[in-house]
């Protein structure tokens, strides 16, 4: 459409260039006929009609007819004068006549009021008609002849051809904003309807608003998401439903254990039983990140992120909080934070034995939570995935080892659940950082000194 669109406009001002080329061009070759001389040819032409009988003017009026500039006879010539007043059109041709013709009277017509108006005339070759009176009452009319009227009507067709275009080209216009409108709505709404796939807010319906094909492209998209949002549905109770069938089983396994009188072996048993018990639980986690609905708290971020340091330290683990010294209101989902927090730091603290949290602003609506730590970081290969289910550079499951990989996918889950994200990093001095990204209402942002 918009090439559609360029090229009329391209083809629009090459009509119109080309029509003022040639109104420019028709003037000057005009010039001949509109001058003094051509003046004084009509003037003399009047006083040799004066000077003849009316049955021989017609053989003089033939001799002095040319391809521009016509002259015929009228049977009475219009005794009214000229008008005092006339129209701003006609007074250079007017002006031009009086000053020749002294003080014989004249008077001046055109064939096409509209088209004279807008063209603003000064010559005959913009379909004027000077009439001229004889000695004897009759008219000598004269005017523009055959190859100029061709000229002007060339120019006319040409400025035509150039004024449709722009009309079109303001059509086309305007039918493409009355779809380009909608198709953006459409759009910004498509991304914001894909970004909350996953998250609390869910798969919330386009408008159906607009032309036609954007009405039912919005309805088609509704009518996936709500497919959508039916399967991710059934697949978290379909979960849920598999998880209790299989707790079932572990009790039964638990108790068996029991009765196992080897006591490696039954201990042996007893930890893979928990592991399988603890994959179960994250497995639901994952699949019920999607939907359920968090419920967010106002707290002051730092001190909130010191408290949580001060709790894994009291645990025994090496955890420190860096944070600023300004306060950095915020609505959070805490109990989803802190899992995501709890999972990330205990990925730093096993590879890397320490971890180190920070908090900064991104930009004035972002705030990001760093969780840094100096082990071997992954290989680059592997980042994009390191937040997939299941996804493990160690092939084992062991949770000595490393766990099952997902606690990065569920960290990665909670977090878009809560509106936020996940960004893993290799740092170039070595180490490894996980980034929490959280968006920030405006009216919580810092405020510059003034």
């Amino acid at each position: 459409m918009r090439t559609l669109v360029l090229t009329i406009f391209a083809l629009a001002l090459v009509n119109i260039s080309l029509a003022v080329a040639m109104r420019w061009s028709a003037t000057d070759f005009d010039a001949s006929l509109a001058g003094p001389p051509v003046v004084r040819q009509a003037a003399a032409a009047a006083r040799l009609m004066d000077e003849l009988d009316p049955q021989t003017r017609p053989t003089a009026l033939a001799a002095l007819n040319s391809p521009l500039l016509q002259f015929s006879l009228s049977a009475r010539f219009d005794d009214t004068p000229p008008v005092e007043n006339p129209a701003p059109v006609f007074v250079p041709i007017i002006s031009l006549y009086q000053g020749v013709l002294d003080e014989r009277p004249f008077s001046v017509f055109h064939r096409n009021g509209l088209r004279t108006g807008l063209l603003r005339p000064t010559t005959l070759s913009d379909d004027i008609i000077i009439v001229m009176r004889l000695a004897d009452g009759a008219g000598l009319v004269v005017s523009g002849g055959d190859e100029y009227r061709r000229l002007v009507g060339s120019y006319g067709v040409t400025l035509a051809v150039g004024v449709l275009s722009v009309v079109l080209i303001g059509l086309m216009t305007w039918a493409s904003l009355s779809y380009a409108r909608p198709l953006e709505q459409l759009a910004r709404a498509s991304r914001t309807f894909v970004e909350r796939a996953n998250t609390a807010a869910g798969l919330q319906p386009l408008p159906e608003t607009g032309p036609r094909p954007v009405r039912e492209l919005a309805s088609a998209l509704n009518l996936a998401g709500a497919r959508i949002a039916r399967a991710m549905t059934e697949q978290t109770t379909t979960l849920a439903a598999i998880a209790h069938d299989l707790r079932t089983y572990l009790t039964r396994l638990r108790m068996r254990n029991e009765f196992i009188e080897d006591d490696v072996q039954r201990e042996k048993n007893a930890r893979d039983i928990e592991d399988m018990s603890r994959l179960i639980d994250d497995t639901l986690l994952l699949g019920e990140a999607s939907h359920e609905k968090p419920e967010f708290t106002r707290v002051d971020l730092t001190e909130w992120l010191t408290e949580f340091a001060a709790r894994r330290r009291d645990v025994g683990d090496a955890v420190h909080a860096t944070t600023p010294s300004a306060a950095i209101t915020a609505d959070i989902a805490a109990p989803e934070l802190t899992r995501v927090l709890n999972n990330v730091v205990d990925n730093a603290l096993r590879y890397a034995g320490s971890a180190s949290i920070a908090v900064s602003w991104v930009d004035p609506a972002t705030v990001a939570i760093d969780v840094v730590d100096a082990g071997p970081g992954v290989p680059d290969a592997f980042l994009d995935e390191m937040s997939s289910p299941f996804t493990r550079i160690e092939g084992s499951r062991s949770r000595d080892t490393g766990g099952a990989g997902l606690g990065l996918a569920i960290a990665k889950a909670l977090m878009e659940q809560i509106g936020g994200g996940l960004s893993l990093t290799n740092l170039e001095r070595g180490g490894f950082r996980a980034r929490l990204t959280l968006g920030i209402p405006l009216s919580n942002q810092p405020r510059e000194d003034t």
